[in-house]
């Protein structure tokens, strides 16, 4: 589909987004996989054309090198790897097939298995079935360092079109990266999925104010605001039953079950659904129209009247750099093939 620029703000068509709230299939790849399709159903039957889940859903967020040490966390997270999600794998093939199957626009969070590395993933998948964006998390945040690795660099692209508008995706904390966002909004989102962890009471066991469900939410609603656009809270909860797998129940932080904050956000910043209870699986739904966006661009565009670029701008590089890059492109390309035929068997 061809990339418009500069798309229309006003568009009076309404239709249905919806935002995901549940516990993943903790460390269970192919149980994982069947939640999503079926959270995925769910929400299509509601009308919904545009669905978001959280951050690392397969196969959940985690929180276990945050609560332990290394040598306790090790039997997790040898699961974690196993059970991560491979892009090109039987199992996105079935992903993408329930989608098509469903004619709607999906934004799935995943924790990416590529060769014996793990990055923390979103996949924009569109209704024919295909991926319209595979990205990473820029800068994985604090203990996140331990398991995954940075994204590259064409994971700073990340606004797709779609017959409903472009389509936006954000992993947790890179909400509150400037340069990150400043890019995003170059590219007009217009919809855009927010994808984050389970998070919880402010000031819970003494945790600080930002790593809170509250604050978390807040963040995507600044974005929100500052990019003229719709923005989809989706995010964790976790049971007891949960927290117990993971070995996370005695963390002061945390209640459990919780961690769910999951809303839905105008460009005005106004929250579009009720609060939900953050122990509760519930997908939240709006019916929104484009048409909004214009009464925010008006008062302030940031790539347009509410800028000064001659002042200050970004310089972005986007090119990836290979561990092994050889000279004759020929080869360069045989030797991609065989790393891909070799990733994939690992």
């Amino acid at each position: 589909m061809p990339v418009n620029l500069t798309p229309s703000n006003s568009d009076p068509r309404k239709f249905k987004v919806a935002a995901v709230q549940a516990e993943p299939v903790w460390l269970d790849l192919q149980g994982g996989v069947d939640k999503t399709i079926r959270l995925v159903s769910e929400a299509a039957a509601q009308g919904a054309k545009i669905i978001g889940l959280p951050e690392v859903f397969i196969p959940g967020y985690p929180w276990t090198p945050w609560c332990n040490n290394f040598v306790e966390s090790q039997d997790i997270l040898a699961r974690y790897h196993a059970n991560s999600l491979a892009v090109h794998s039987p199992e996105m093939d079935r992903i993408r097939a329930a989608v098509k199957k469903l004619g709607v626009w999906v934004v799935l969070g995943f924790s990416e298995r590529d060769g014996g590395s793990l990055y923390i993933a979103q996949v924009t998948i569109s209704a024919a079935g295909e991926i319209a964006n595979h990205r990473r998390k820029i800068k994985p945040t604090h203990y996140e360092k331990t398991i995954f690795g940075d994204g590259s660099a064409q994971s700073i692209h990340n606004v797709v079109q779609t017959p409903y508008g472009r389509l936006g995706s954000l992993n947790c904390w890179e909400h509150m990266q400037p340069a990150l966002k400043l890019h995003f909004y170059s590219q007009y989102p217009q919809i855009f999925v927010g994808g984050w962890w389970p998070a919880f009471k402010p000031g819970a066991g003494g945790s600080p104010y930002i790593v809170s469900g509250e604050a978390s939410s807040s963040m995507t609603r600044s974005v929100a605001m500052e990019g003229g656009c719709f923005g989809l809270v989706c995010c964790h909860t976790v049971s007891v039953e949960g927290a117990e797998l993971m070995k996370i129940k005695g963390y002061p932080w945390f209640e459990f079950p919780g961690g769910g904050f999951t809303t839905i956000y105008g460009p005005d910043g106004s929250a579009l659904t009720p609060p939900i209870d953050p122990g509760v699986e519930q997908t939240a739904i709006a019916e929104i129209s484009l048409d909004a966006i214009a009464t925010v661009k008006i008062v302030a565009d940031q790539m347009g009247n509410y800028s000064r670029h001659d002042l200050m701008h970004l310089v972005a590089h986007g090119k990836n750099w290979r561990p092994v890059e050889y000279g004759d492109e020929e080869e360069q390309a045989e030797l991609e093939s065989r790393l891909a035929d070799v990733k994939n068997e690992l």
